[in-house]
């Protein structure tokens, strides 16, 4: 009797027809993903998460041009076509997805990844939080927390190295993750992270911050999650459109609690991930929340999904962009307030802002 090693065509076949269907939701959702959506795509029959995960790299590799060319447009304060601003809002969220769906399950493949292929200067989170937005940050460094011990190979040499502000806070995010996730390693990461602050060399940057909020977050994580509720609720109440008082009183009928409500309107804002509250990183605190989750906990129920999400507009995305831009004009920063508005940004250059200024109520407790 001949036996084979071979996977069975039909198997084959019918993965590939999975990963086909799954793409054409991911890429065609934005930031309108519904959590039942999402539950479909990650079934125990669905494409493992080493599957998305080269669908997760090849979407970066492509989106390269379009975001270049796309931030070259915006520097020269030249409209940029919608089609093209469409395409890399669509893109970028599907980076999201993919992140989630990438580290989700089994991770024993990331790690032998990482043997066969030792990257020094590469980490899975930087195109997510490059692009400035608070929902893909979170999504990339829930996707880190997965990874325990083998995310510390690549975001502690980061924080020895000189690197772009904006590096060192992809690292920082990643790692408070890390710790929260497997509280056993958090005294390495945090001696690691508190001699990265110690060698500040200006302002620029906010080690201070970003090192005062990761304190928080992993002495007094019942604290952060009232003081992020409180922010979760201006960034809620900022659109004049929402009825507010009308979206809480029926999360239960929807199937989630007031505060899970609140919540999600953060971790799916297109609010710039970098901002800074008083002596506090929101994105930071906001660990506190989603390191609990399963990865389905991040988007809303379909019932919410209209209610949460900001509908997309060129405008909206251009002012995404210029966060990205190094701003040599005050008129190429942000166009739009938001809830960031009348605070500070981790990069300055005009590039993000704080809090509204009715924040000002929210105080560490």
């Amino acid at each position: 009797m001949n036996h084979s090693n071979r996977i069975p065509t039909d198997t084959v076949d019918q993965d590939e027809a999975s990963l086909v269907g799954a793409q054409k939701v991911v890429f065609s959702s934005g930031n309108w993903l519904s959590r039942e959506a999402f539950q479909e795509l990650a079934t125990p029959t669905a494409p493992r998460g080493a599957e998305f995960f080269k669908l997760l790299v090849r979407t970066t590799i492509a989106l390269e041009e379009r975001r270049a060319g796309l931030l070259s447009t915006v520097s020269r304060n030249t409209p940029a076509d919608s089609a093209e601003l469409l395409g890399h809002w669509l893109g970028v969220h599907a980076l999201g997805h993919l992140a989630l769906l990438s580290f989700r399950d089994n991770l024993s493949w990331f790690a032998e990844m990482l043997r066969e292929m030792p990257l020094r200067q590469w980490n899975p989170t930087h195109v997510l939080v490059r692009e400035r937005i608070m929902s893909l940050a979170l999504r990339g460094a829930w996707g880190v927390g997965q990874l325990g011990e083998t995310a510390l190979a690549l975001y502690l040499p980061l924080l020895q190295r000189p690197a772009q502000p904006l590096e060192h806070f992809n690292a920082v995010l990643a790692l408070a993750m890390v710790s929260l996730k497997h509280p056993h390693l958090a005294p390495q990461v945090r001696l690691a992270l508190e001699q990265w602050a110690l060698r500040a060399t200006g302002a620029w940057g906010f080690r201070k911050e970003l090192m005062e909020s990761v304190a928080f977050v992993l002495d007094d994580p019942q604290g952060a999650r009232t003081w992020s509720t409180g922010w979760c609720r201006e960034v809620l109440s900022f659109h004049g459109a929402r009825d507010v008082a009308g979206i809480l009183a029926n999360a239960s009928a929807l199937g989630v609690s007031e505060n899970e409500l609140l919540v999600l309107a953060a971790v799916n804002d297109a609010g710039d991930c970098g901002i800074v509250l008083g002596d506090l990183v929101p994105a930071v605190l906001l660990l506190s929340h989603v390191h609990r989750w399963n990865a389905d906990g991040f988007y809303a129920p379909s019932g919410l999904v209209a209610a949460l999400t900001q509908p997309w507009t060129p405008e909206l995305s251009v002012d995404v962009l210029r966060r990205s831009v190094v701003a040599v004009d005050p008129s190429l920063g942000p166009k739009s307030s938001g809830p960031e508005r009348g605070g500070r940004g981790l990069w300055g250059g005009g590039l993000a802002a704080g809090l509204a200024s009715t924040s000002s109520d929210l105080k560490r407790r």
